[in-house]
C-alpha cells in the first residue's frame, strides 16, 4: 500500500464507490466528498497528496474548487489536482488547465489511464521535493538571456517576442495531440524545437519539462508524458504573466 493519500470529489454515489475501488486495487489510500466546498474543508483539516476532481458537482464544481485551492496555495506549495471529466473536447482540456489542474482523465475512468497519470504526477512531486533547496522560486524568464537573444533594438525585440508567444502555444497543442496519439517520434521533434527555444530565449520555466519530453519520445517511452504536457502549458502560462508584468514596469519607466 502507498503512502500517498489521495482525495476523491464526486457527487455520483456509484462513480464514486467505483473509483474508490480502483484506488484500493491501485494501492492508493483516498477520502471521498461529494462536492468542491466539501474538498475545500477536507483540505483545511488534512494534507492530501493528490486530489481527483470531478469537474460538474453541485454547489461548487471541480474548476471552481482548482481555482480555490490554487488561490489558497499561493506559491507555498502545489497538490496536484487530475480533473475528472466525462468530455474530452479541446475546449474543456484547455478549462481545466487554465483552472490550476495538472492533467485530466476521461469518464469512464480506466485503470490503467488512472494508473498512469497518478505514477506521472507523483513522480514529478517526489522529484521537486527533492529539489528543493531554496523556498524562493526563481522567476521563470532569463531576462538577461532574454535581452541577449531578442536584442536591444525595441521593434525588433517585439518583433521576435511576439513570434514566441504566437507560436509557442500552437507547438504546445501539436505536442499534446502526439502524446495523446502516443507518437514518440513527433514528441521528440516538437519538445526539442520548443525546448530549443525555450532555452535559446531565457524562458528558463519551459525548458525542463520539454527536455524531458524530448528524452521521452527519443527513448520512445511516454509515461507520464501528458502530465508533462500540461506542466509545460501551466509553465508558458507563468511566463506569459512575467513577461506581461516586466514589460508594464519597462514601460512606465
Amino acid at each position: 500500500m502507498s503512502d500517498k493519500l489521495i482525495l476523491l470529489a464526486e457527487d455520483n454515489i456509484v462513480n464514486q464507490k467505483v473509483a474508490l475501488r480502483q484506488l484500493l486495487k491501485l494501492g492508493y489510500r483516498a477520502d471521498a466528498v461529494a462536492n468542491g466546498c466539501d474538498a475545500l474543508e477536507a483540505m483545511t483539516r488534512v494534507r492530501y497528496d493528490l486530489v481527483l476532481m470531478d469537474c460538474q458537482m453541485p454547489e461548487m464544481d471541480g474548476y471552481k474548487a482548482t481555482v480555490e485551492i490554487r488561490r489558497r496555495e499561493g506559491t507555498s506549495m502545489h497538490t496536484p489536482i487530475v480533473a475528472m471529466t466525462a468530455n474530452a473536447l479541446q475546449g474543456d482540456r484547455d478549462k481545466c488547465i487554465a483552472a490550476g489542474m495538472d492533467d485530466y482523465i476521461s469518464k469512464p475512468v480506466r485503470p490503467e489511464e488512472l494508473q498512469r497519470v497518478l505514477d506521472g504526477l507523483f513522480a514529478k512531486s517526489n522529484n521537486q521535493a527533492s529539489q528543493v533547496s531554496d523556498p524562493q522560486t526563481p522567476p521563470p524568464v532569463d531576462l538577461n538571456r532574454l535581452y541577449l537573444a531578442l536584442g536591444d533594438d525595441p521593434e525588433e525585440f517585439q518583433e521576435i517576442l511576439d513570434l514566441f508567444l504566437d507560436h509557442m502555444p500552437v507547438s504546445l497543442e501539436k505536442l499534446r495531440l502526439a502524446v495523446e496519439a502516443g507518437d514518440a517520434s513527433e514528441v521528440h521533434l516538437i519538445a526539442h524545437n520548443g525546448g530549443g527555444t525555450s532555452a535559446n530565449c531565457g524562458m528558463t520555466a519551459m525548458v525542463t519539462p520539454l527536455r524531458e519530453l524530448e528524452r521521452m519520445g527519443r527513448e520512445k517511452q511516454l509515461s507520464g508524458a501528458a502530465a508533462l504536457s500540461a506542466q509545460a502549458c501551466l509553465e508558458f502560462e507563468r511566463v506569459k504573466l512575467f513577461l506581461a508584468e516586466h514589460l508594464q514596469t519597462v514601460a512606465a519607466q
